[in-house]
């Protein structure tokens, strides 16, 4: 059946499936807390038997000097919690019931929006997935990136090797930003929230 328990329906495909979670501080209290249900949800109806998840919470620097780090123009690399402040909650695995636990005690970040370089952490992160596995990778926002232009160049590369589902949420959310970064067909592939 497709139908847990509960009566939700459960995802029973086998795919890798990266979760971006956008803790910048325009999200605000409520919607962090809103945001970490609909993770732990989600989490909580993937077929551990199909699917791997990896969960990633992002936001940005505080200062030029991390953001030049972060973008890759310092000739230190950056530490990508500390600079960057996007942090993987988990790489990819298939303990569902542990991730979506987690899922609910993550931490407000409250910082910036680095969409650019957290895409591309995605990117690297698809290296460890499974060939016979779809990649999708769904990315949870409310506010305008950084960089629209490094954004659209890393949402683009990302494309081309993962489905890539955008979930706009909130009243401010950059609707038409998020449809032009979103996988082809745009309708299917932008899933709109408040």
């Amino acid at each position: 059946s497709f139908y847990d328990k509960q009566g939700y329906l459960t995802c029973k495909s086998k795919i890798d499936l990266i979760i971006m979670l956008d803790g910048s501080g325009s999200v605000g209290w409520y919607g962090w807390y809103m945001t970490k249900i609909f993770a732990n949800r989600l989490i909580e109806h993937l077929d551990a038997a199909n699917v791997q998840v990896s969960l990633q919470v992002f936001g940005g620097p505080w200062t030029w000097t991390s953001y030049t780090k972060c973008i890759g123009g310092a000739s230190e690399s950056p530490d990508m919690k500390k600079d960057c402040d996007i942090e993987w909650i988990s790489h990819f695995t298939n303990d569902t019931a542990a991730l979506a636990k987690k899922a609910s005690g993550l931490s407000y970040p409250s910082s910036t929006t680095l969409t650019s370089v957290a895409l591309g952490e995605a990117e690297a992160e698809l290296v460890y997935g499974r060939e016979d596995a779809s990649p999708v990778v769904l990315v949870v926002t409310d506010g305008l990136p950084l960089s629209q232009e490094r954004t659209r160049a890393a949402a683009a590369k990302l494309q081309e090797k993962a489905r890539v589902i955008w979930v706009p949420v909130g009243s401010s959310a950059p609707v038409e930003l998020v449809e032009e970064l979103a996988s082809l067909p745009k309708s299917e592939n932008t899933i709109r929230i408040g």
